[in-house]
């Protein structure tokens, strides 16, 4: 059986198109999806810069081989994310997303690290001023939270039994984000998934950033006694030395002194 539909392009005068009755209704957001990631890695690597405009609609379809539907589909993506502005007349203009952007951006940006190295010691100094100020909310809201408690220490034993660092750092991360959920503060949380969701996918990188075993192993426990303990000074330490550890590591494997973490305020 074959379904005959018919539609209007701007530019494209097709009338009827003959499909299979087997419709997958998700191929053209895959066309959009795969054009959207070809221009915003064009405008994250820089070669349409702040204030310039990309090719006009006609050309890039045409470049792309694309029709003008999924061109505009991946456009407007590009527009939720903050990296461009498509006015009537005035076409798509690139923005400086770095003030148009969130924090979402950076799963786009990671990719282009050995470009920016500088990236990971960022994304690494978030983490660390994040998880010190959750561990320091954790201890203050969360020493009488049992069940947050709990799974902590389930947590870190499952580190315990980590098979290699990639799981190891995959355990470190959930545990920081069930400090997270002690906290109490759910933007922070959200912040935290964030993040989570744009590493996922560097592992096998960031795993090499992970400290040894047994110290992931006692940092864990001692992170786990201040908090039930209420130490609040104490679980901040706790914290910032750990995810400081792993920064000065990114500095060295890369061989880039620059990329030492920055001194944070205390």
């Amino acid at each position: 059986m074959d379904i005959v539909i018919g539609y209007h392009d701007d530019d494209l005068d097709l009338h009827c198109v003959t499909l299979s009755a087997v419709l997958k209704p998700v191929e053209k957001l895959r066309v959009a999806e795969e054009v959207a990631e070809q221009l915003r890695a064009l405008i994250l690597g820089g070669q349409y810069p702040p204030g310039s405009k990309l090719p006009p609609e006609r050309e890039l379809s045409r470049r792309l081989q694309v029709n003008r539907a999924s061109l505009r589909e991946a456009l407007k993506k590009l527009e939720h994310l903050g990296l461009v502005r498509i006015r009537q007349g005035d076409g798509t203009r690139v923005l400086n997303f770095m003030e148009t952007g969130g924090i979402e951006l950076v799963q786009h940006l990671l990719p282009l690290a050995n470009a920016k190295p500088e990236l990971i010691r960022d994304l690494l100094e978030f983490r660390r001023i994040l998880g010190r100020e959750l561990a320091r909310l954790a201890a203050a809201r969360g020493s009488a939270d049992a069940v947050g408690l709990a799974r902590l220490r389930a947590l870190a034993d499952k580190a315990d039994q980590a098979p290699d660092a990639a799981q190891l750092f995959d355990t470190d991360f959930a545990f920081y984000v069930a400090v997270a959920q002690m906290s109490g503060n759910q933007v922070m949380l959200l912040l935290l998934n964030t993040v989570r969701d744009s590493v996922r996918g560097f592992i096998p990188l960031l795993a090499n950033l992970t400290a040894p075993h047994d110290v992931v192993r006692a940092h864990h426990r001692e992170l786990i006694a201040a908090v039930a303990g209420g130490d609040v000074a104490t679980a901040g330490k706790i914290a910032d030395d750990y995810l400081r550890m792993g920064a000065e590591m990114a500095g060295r494997l890369g061989g880039r002194p620059e990329l030492q973490p920055q001194p944070l305020p205390a």
